[in-house]
């Protein structure tokens, strides 16, 4: 499980800072629960299954998966995709884009607060 919600977080491309911020805890405890989900309440795997816009069973395994690995020209591994078959078909693009305007607004606040550190 901890592989399947990294690799989606990753093929998002969210970091553990924004997952965190998004959960309101330190990168440190998220970076804690993706290495041991099983130590997760159900509901926080609710909020990390919605924050990554995939159903809840997803992050669980019991949904379809296929999962694509890039190779570069000189042979070694670039990136992992992964490519989820949704069994609902009626995808909420509301909550899409809802998740990529906190996506904006994290990474917005972050290059700020990186300016003002200069």
């Amino acid at each position: 499980m901890s592989e399947t919600i990294r690799i989606i977080r990753e093929s998002k491309g969210y970091s553990q800072e924004f997952m965190a911020s998004r959960l309101k805890i330190t990168q440190q405890a998220y970076s804690k629960m993706e290495k041991q989900p099983e130590s997760m309440t159900l509901n926080r795997l609710k909020d990390v299954a919605h924050i990554l816009n995939v159903p809840f069973l997803t992050l669980l395994g019991e949904e379809n998966m296929y999962f694509m690995q890039n190779i570069n020209q000189q042979g070694g591994q670039a990136a992992t995709k992964l490519i989820l078959q949704n069994q609902d078909s009626s995808t909420d693009h509301n909550e899409l884009i809802q998740s990529l305007q906190a996506e904006v607004e994290f990474l917005r606040a972050l290059v700020l607060k990186q300016q003002a550190g200069k």
